[in-house]
């Protein structure tokens, strides 16, 4: 099965599981569940079971449950807008706790197969550690590194057929090799991997003459009885790590700054793209991939944003403290509109991916 296929479906069962966790809580105060659909219409295939259509859908960027009277209030027992507010809003956020459960499952699975931690020179040259490997932690684009086709997370094995056992010394053989053709050995998975690039005679100093960044790391692995600890932290560590990531980019628009190096803003078509690599670079680099991904998907469910999860408990919140429910046409207005631009927006940064993956195409 072709790579990007695996990521594609693995992205699915994430998206299934979400909308499992509305389902399940949906079903318990019971409410009416009139469709189950993974990815987004039209319909590729549809069937009726009890009360509840479960669908296969063309667009393979998210999942639904339609639920009776979530869209418009009905006056029906059955009906999502007849329940009490904290029921709503367990049934809504259920979906946001299913990542976050799933990332733990996840990162805890991770943990066993091996967690890539970076150690120093001084620990390797007191013996503290004595098995490591040299890993790609950053490719710069469009430098020689990353249009010779090296990714993020290889392991550097050699340079012009020479072993290398430290960051210095591939640093010292790619400045001596300025301007000439250099082949570069790298481990991705169980497989040895050949590039041939030209390091840069000129070029920025943190960048390097190749661009690419280098670092020692070893891979940690821990037993099963503690994998669910390490999970857990990995799960919390990786929440942080988004916010902060989620605040950068928002500070970044507002005063129109760019990112800092390094960091960028991908969508679906990069996702898939960078899944691709992980997945290639080895089971443990798809486990942390996977793991971000969700957890990133849980964060983004929960911004109070109208048309997601978090939008809709804002409208909750405000249904509790003012006493009665936003209109509503103005609620649906709002859901509408924001559909409309997070659709809009997706479009946008698909367009984008594709032509940062070098797929020449024109907005305008």
């Amino acid at each position: 099965m072709p790579t990007f296929l695996i990521i594609i479906i693995s992205l699915l069962v994430l998206i299934f599981f979400h909308e499992l966790g509305h389902f399940i809580f949906a079903k318990k105060y019971g409410v009416r569940v009139d469709e189950f659909g993974i990815g987004i219409p039209p319909r590729i295939f549809g069937k009726k079971i009890g009360e509840t259509i479960y669908s296969i859908n063309w667009i393979p960027l998210g999942g639904f449950v339609k639920l009776h009277g979530e869209d418009e209030r009905i006056d029906d027992e059955r009906s999502f807008s007849s329940k009490p507010i904290y029921q709503r809003a367990i049934i809504l956020f259920a979906g946001i706790a299913a990542f976050f459960v799933i990332a733990f499952i996840v990162f805890s699975a991770h943990s066993v197969t091996g967690v890539r931690t970076v150690v120093s020179e001084e620990d390797i040259e007191k013996g503290i550690e004595n098995d490591w490997e040299i890993v790609i932690g950053e490719v710069v684009k469009e430098s020689p590194a990353d249009e010779a086709g090296i990714r993020m997370y290889d392991s550097l094995v050699s340079i012009n057929d020479k072993e290398i056992e430290r960051p210095n010394e591939a640093f010292k053989i790619l400045e001596e090799a300025k301007g000439e053709e250099t082949k570069i050995d790298v481990l991705r998975g169980d497989e040895v991997v050949s590039f041939s690039l030209v390091p840069r005679k000129e070029y920025e100093e943190d960048e390097g003459s190749v661009g690419m960044a280098m670092l020692l790391a070893t891979q940690k692995k821990y037993p099963l009885h503690q994998a669910p600890i390490e999970g857990a932290k990995m799960t919390v560590q990786t929440t942080f790590m988004v916010l902060s990531g989620i605040a950068m980019a928002i500070s970044s628009l507002l005063t129109s700054t760019p990112l800092p190096e390094g960091m960028d803003v991908v969508g679906p078509v990069g996702i898939v793209d960078i899944g691709a690599g992980a997945f290639t670079s080895g089971i443990s680099d798809f486990l942390r991939f996977l793991g971000l991904i969700t957890v990133s998907l849980a964060i983004f469910n929960f911004l109070p944003i109208p048309a997601l999860d978090g939008g809709r408990l804002l409208f909750l919140a405000v249904e509790k403290i003012k006493g009665s429910p936003i209109p509503e046409k103005v609620e649906q207005g709002l859901n509408g509109a924001f559909f409309l631009v997070l659709i809009s927006l997706m479009i946008f940064v698909i367009f984008r991916d594709l032509q940062n993956l070098g797929i020449g195409i024109n907005f305008f």
